[in-house]
């Protein structure tokens, strides 16, 4: 039992490093022999794990999945599966949701490996098709769905102005899309994010919210 542990364990180290280039440099510009560099191991003992790059960086997309699962889960704004989540947002004061949207923000921009997945796509969206499908699938549709749902709920709930709730969801997630691909580029400008993320929330509650 400790032996498979320690394997796990193993592997995770190699897919984080192997991830890190690949995010930095794009998938062919990385070489086995870096990633076993990367992990102070020779390249025929990573081969013990992974018969070849492409099946070692299948692994890296198959653990990304399953980190962005787990991340929209903790973020919760997948109303579909969870109507519950839906009432706290009625409930929520104006000062809630910021704060709520400035956590979310941070915690995007800091869950490791879900932001080492969203560099390496932002790399490989224009080599990798299925990279691009990916992408606009997990950072941009999702959101203006899933804000879509909520915003008609809301409407209904008699908690914001009539208006189409899918444009309403575009003005809302847009500006936070792009803070996010803005301090994956330059880190240190997530305190002034943060500010424009509230000023910007302010100003959609004033014209939408009741």
């Amino acid at each position: 039992m400790v032996e498979k542990e320690e394997k796990r364990s193993t592997k995770e180290v190699f897919l984080t490093e192997a991830l890190k280039l690949f995010a930095r440099g794009g998938y062919e510009a990385v070489t086995v022999s870096q990633i076993a560099e990367a992990v102070n191991v020779s390249a025929p003992a990573l081969y013990k794990h992974y018969k070849n790059k492409k099946e070692l960086f299948e692994a890296v997309l198959e653990l990304g999945e399953k980190g962005f699962a787990h991340q929209m889960t903790k973020i919760g704004v997948d109303f579909d599966k969870h109507p519950e989540k839906i009432q706290e947002y009625i409930d929520m004061t104006p000062d809630q949701q910021i704060e709520r949207m400035q956590q979310l923000f941070s915690a995007t921009l800091h869950d490791e490996y879900p932001a080492l997945m969203r560099k390496l796509m932002t790399v490989e969206q224009f080599h990798m098709a299925d990279m691009a499908r990916t992408y606009n699938e997990r950072y941009v549709e999702i959101q203006y769905n899933a804000h879509a749902s909520l915003f008609k709920n809301l409407m209904q709930a008699g908690k914001m102005k009539e208006a189409d709730p899918y444009t309403l969801a575009v003005a809302y997630c847009s500006p936070v899309i792009v803070l996010i691909g803005l301090c994956d580029r330059e880190p240190d400008r997530e305190p002034w994010a943060l500010e424009v993320i509230k000023n910007h929330i302010e100003e959609f509650n004033k014209n939408y919210r009741l």
